[in-house]
């Protein structure tokens, strides 16, 4: 598809009637528009890979460079229906999970793929929460706690899902102050038994843009930014944020957070309960 139409379908702010809040339950899926961004990409010559590998450096080529990154927030689901997409380009990325979201089926299943998975640590977040601090000097009194916290979270989740060769910091909108990153900020990460963060990794590499979705139902860009015209002008490397979640609809993002709420909380395995069509062949969740 040429840049113009790409920009047609995901560009133009989306006119008419008001958006309620179970409109993304009604609302069409996004994933031919998430299918027409890769392919805008491919036929402007990107290279288009995991951020790990990218990170990593085990991915050679020439030409602009889209790094991929998926943040699993919610609804595991939703990541095989998006990685069909990539599946059907023949595109592989980076997958980060938390404990919420790691699902033992679905990890596997991205792996057998070809994708790589990491830890999406959220550890100083939750204890400033699980404590109830309310100012930066208390946050700040938690880190060397959360760091020795976060050592166990990352071997606990290379023994259930694999070994790790990276992790990066989820965002928690309840507790600003908290921020996750700081964390491996100035740290030897191999001594957390992975290579690096990939939110500190980006530090240096010169990115000509950072792309994150909205959580919005009519869906965009994170600051007004739309890709289509920088992949027209090819523009290089491009890092690119997205939450399957955030291109998903339907009932099942309902019944996920249902679960959530209602079912017992999972051990740190992060192993879900109830029904989940796994598999890239499998439809859609």
């Amino acid at each position: 598809m040429r840049a113009r139409s790409f920009r047609h379908a995901v560009s133009e702010p989306r006119q008419g009637r008001p958006r309620t809040r179970l409109s993304r339950s009604v609302a069409p899926a996004r994933w031919r528009e998430y299918r027409t961004l890769l392919e805008a990409a491919l036929e402007n010559g990107y290279r288009v890979l995991g951020v790990e590998e990218w990170v990593a450096g085990t991915a050679d080529g020439d030409g602009p460079l889209l790094a991929l990154r998926h943040d699993v927030d919610q609804h595991p689901g939703s990541a095989l229906a998006m990685a069909r997409v990539e599946r059907d380009l023949d595109l592989r990325s980076s997958w980060y999970f938390r404990w919420r979201t790691a699902d033992r089926r679905v990890i596997a299943a991205l792996r057998d793929a070809g994708h790589s998975v990491g830890f999406h640590y959220e550890t100083l977040s939750r204890l400033a929460l699980e404590r109830g601090v309310g100012s930066a000097a208390e946050v700040d009194a938690l880190v060397p706690t959360a760091r020795a916290e976060l050592r166990a979270e990352i071997a606990a989740f290379a023994l259930r899902h694999g070994r790790l060769r990276s992790v990066c910091p989820h965002g928690d909108s309840r507790i600003p102050l908290a921020r996750n990153a700081i964390l491996l900020q100035g740290c030897d990460v191999a001594e957390l038994g992975v290579e690096f963060d990939v939110n500190e990794a980006m530090r240096g590499r010169g990115l000509a843009r950072w792309l994150t979705d909205r959580s919005r139902p009519e869906g965009g860009w994170a600051g007004g930014v739309e890709p289509a015209g920088l992949l027209a002008a090819r523009r290089s490397p491009l890092l690119c944020v997205v939450h399957p979640n955030n291109w998903s609809s339907g009932p099942s993002l309902w019944l996920d957070r249902l679960l959530a709420a209602v079912l017992p909380k999972s051990d740190e395995g992060g192993q879900r309960r109830g029904p989940l069509r796994t598999g890239l062949d499998a439809p859609p969740a």
